[in-house]
């Protein structure tokens, strides 16, 4: 959406909605954070608004769509007081943000963009309730973005008219994630992993991997409920001496991890299209991942290895694999090259432009 903003002639105000429910802001620290959101900010020259809207926490019945788009209603009316319209709405992520950008379009009258960008297609299509709200939403909208071929064929395999489906894969910013970074000045060789620590995306596998390899270091970069589990999982397997966690880091100093990284190794269990993944190749650091979501439509012999399980046994093969197989650098990120957010801004300008 920066990039979008560089293009002469577009704007935008973003709307955020952030659940609200009375009290349960006093033991959860995460709704006590949503609470102290402000309902308006500015950066970078841009409005940003967060309604509240009600919830009802852990409850799968409640409707937070509908919720989301009435708190939204309150804010466009604010919003656009002065006599001021807006063109179009573009819904990030299918579900539940989704079918409140579309309640919101049409009951304005204004032409709606989607995203599917992952689990809003993997998980949320699985449920039936939430998948006839997408189906809907998407029915009404003017085209989906995809960000990988392989949420566009699920997306048509549910049902989905693959004409308003169109696959815009997500880039990276090459003044951050090039050949030219400094590599990361730790003396021994590490092979990195980043991401949530949650069980979804894997971590606890390339820990299992790591314990049956002696000799090879992992950094973890990310945080989540999973972080005391894989610490734990690490001291029982004897290999804490091996691991470092960190919580989180930069841009500019992620480019740096991966640039002295021997690979990046990702084991999600679901994907659409992991900027993990570019952000890597385009440092010129190989990638070890299994064929989930759109990983394949990047991943292959020149830029990493494609596991075909998604285990730790498949990782360790590749782990022993790496040593022998011979990378140049500057050829890998030649394989992403064409997938810089500029390009996709002006992919993206172009749809609106069309659709308008």
């Amino acid at each position: 959406m920066c990039a979008l903003d560089a293009i002469e002639g577009f704007n935008r105000k973003v709307i955020a909605p952030v659940p609200h429910f009375p009290f349960v802001s006093r033991i959860s620290s995460r709704y006590k954070l949503y609470e102290q959101m402000p309902e308006h900010e500015t950066l970078d020259d841009v409005d940003l608004y967060h309604p509240k809207y009600f919830t009802l926490p852990g409850m799968s019945f409640f409707d937070n769509a509908s919720s989301m788009a009435r708190a939204v209603e309150e804010t466009i009316q604010s919003a656009y007081a002065n006599g001021e319209d807006f063109d179009i709405v573009d819904g990030q992520y299918l579900y539940p943000d989704g079918i409140a950008a579309y309640k919101v379009a049409r009951d304005h009258d204004k032409p709606l963009i989607l995203t599917a960008r992952g689990s809003d297609v993997n998980y949320w299509m699985e449920n039936s309730k939430a998948r006839e709200q997408i189906l809907e939403s998407i029915s009404y909208a003017s085209k989906v973005i995809c960000v990988s071929d392989a949420l566009r064929n699920a997306l048509i395999d549910y049902g989905a008219n693959e004409d308003k489906l169109i696959v815009i894969i997500n880039g990276i910013d090459p003044e951050i994630f090039n050949t030219s970074v400094d590599t990361n000045p730790l003396r021994e060789k590490y092979y990195l992993s980043v991401g949530n620590l949650v069980t979804l995306k894997g971590h606890h596998l390339i820990l299992d991997a790591f314990a049956e390899i002696p000799g090879k270091r992992l950094i973890i970069v990310g945080d989540g409920e999973e972080r005391s589990a894989l610490k734990k999982q690490a001291d029982d397997l004897g290999i804490q001496g091996r691991v470092q966690f960190i919580k989180h880091l930069n841009q500019e100093k992620l480019a740096e991890f991966y640039a002295g990284a021997t690979a990046t190794i990702l084991m999600s269990e679901m994907e659409g299209m992991p900027n993990v993944v570019l952000e890597s190749l385009a440092t010129g650091t190989p990638v070890i991942a299994p064929a989930v979501g759109g990983i394949a439509e990047v991943v292959n012999d020149q830029n990493g290895i494609v596991l075909s399980q998604r285990d730790e046994f498949d990782l360790m093969d590749a782990l022993e694999n790496m040593d022998e197989l011979e990378f140049d650098r500057n050829e890998i990120a030649s394989t992403v090259s064409q997938y810089r957010w500029s390009d996709v801004a002006e992919r993206q300008y172009q749809l609106y432009q069309s659709i308008l």
